[in-house]
């Protein structure tokens, strides 16, 4: 009986509580304090907090209504677990801050099982209120189309802007489908290089006024992929200590961008045995293993260089973004790693393009050439037996493949 009793009273005990829970108001605890704000960067009552709290699963929706009745959305449709609930307003709605007046402050919220609504309102009044902009102004985006490829040719866009005020800046390119793609840091404010810049989100910077340059380049220096190929429009928006804010555009395309790619997948040297005077042979195949074109230049395959001449001296200088086959050499002393160099195939193999007046090689994707050459040992080496090796050079970035297939070659004098 005593148990009977017990648990009949554990069971009037749970009723209590769920009926209470069901019960309690939807939204409670509403309050925005201070009521009177001056959103001006003063420091003083710029802001103020408004509180609620939910007592079950809801969607949000918090605004303002002027005098004329107009709604100014500050949250709309947000989920909302149960429980309590501070937010900043500091009268900016969307980039704009709300004028001077006495506002009435809605929280409203919807049970997302009964579809029950309630609200609290409250009132507001903003007082001198800073609502001006910053300025933005002589944006510019040169060139308008680009290929981040690091051929060393159209590979970068200059976007250069004119800030009026000190404010947080972001820079981006949108593509049709609103896809963000940050355009990361500033190359220059004033003269003051990027690492000055205080970072304030992954491509938001806090600048002073100035011209403002960026220097763009898909992110392929950092090794990343650019962007699709495509239409794009490059956006700044500056936001000032209030949050006023104020955005420009303008219009870009990329093309051929991507990662170059190649491999070096065979090498021989012959003879192994050179009588001073004689030549030592090499042969390379390389492959275009990437889905960009990549650029090449002289000296043409088959070209026989002096064991005392190197690339520069042939006129064939370094230019960056550019592959080469290099040989290299135990001993070598000319200041400079692989003194010699050949361009990847033959001009028939290649795809010519006139860039700016000038004609340039390129090795397709998925191409394979043989490169082939000659080292005229005209004097005696630093050291008796000396490793010859090959590497693939890309110009002014790295060395794709070295070291490969070293071999002892006996100099005989």
């Amino acid at each position: 009986m005593k148990t009977r009793l017990y648990l009949m009273g554990i069971a009037v005990g749970l009723v209590v509580v769920v009926v209470g829970c069901m019960n309690r108001a939807l939204l409670y605890g509403v309050e925005a304090a201070p009521q009177v704000i001056s959103p001006n960067a003063d420091g003083v009552d710029d802001v103020t907090q408004i509180n609620y709290s939910i007592s079950r699963p809801s969607h949000l929706d918090i605004y303002f209504v002027d005098s004329q009745g107009e709604k100014y959305y500050f949250r709309q449709g947000n989920r909302r677990s149960p429980g309590e609930y501070q937010v900043y307003f500091g009268g900016t709605i969307e980039g704009r801050m709300l004028a001077d007046g006495v506002y009435t402050y809605v929280v409203e919220v919807t049970d997302d099982s009964r579809g029950v609504t309630e609200r609290v309102e409250g009132e507001l009044t903003i007082s001198g209120a800073d609502t001006s902009p910053p300025e933005l102004l002589d944006f510019t985006v040169f060139p308008d189309s680009f290929t981040p490829n690091r051929d060393g040719i159209g590979d970068r866009v200059a976007i250069v802007f004119r800030l009026a005020e000190r404010a947080k800046v972001e820079v981006y390119l949108l593509d049709t489908e609103d896809r963000r793609y940050p355009a990361g840091v500033p190359k220059l404010m004033w003269g003051v290089e990027e690492e000055s810049a205080p970072l304030i989100g992954p491509s938001k910077v806090e600048l002073e006024p100035g011209i403002i340059e960026y220097d763009y380049d898909g992110g392929i220096d950092r090794g990343a992929p650019p962007p699709p190929d495509g239409r794009y429009s490059v956006v700044a928006v500056a936001t000032d200590a209030v949050g006023n804010s104020v955005r420009v555009e303008a219009p870009l395309a990329i093309e051929e961008g991507g990662i170059p790619l190649a491999e070096v997948k065979f090498v021989e040297f012959w003879p192994t045995i050179v009588p001073l005077g004689g030549t030592l042979y090499f042969r390379a195949t390389v492959e275009n293993v990437g889905a960009v074109p990549i650029r090449t230049e002289g000296p043409p395959p088959a070209t026989t260089y002096l064991a005392t001449q190197n690339f520069n001296t042939l006129g064939y200088h370094e230019s960056d973004g550019s592959f080469r086959v290099g040989v290299d050499f135990e001993g070598n002393s000319f200041g400079r790693r692989y003194p010699y160099r050949w361009q990847l195939g033959d001009d028939a193999e290649l795809e010519a393009r006139i860039i700016d007046g000038q004609r340039h090689l390129y090795l397709l994707p998925g191409q394979r050439v043989t490169v082939t050459g000659g080292i005229i040992i005209d004097e005696p080496p630093p050291r008796t037996g000396p490793h010859f090796w090959v590497g693939l050079i890309h110009e002014g970035v790295r060395i794709v493949n070295d070291y490969l297939h070293p071999t002892e070659v006996s100099i005989g004098f």
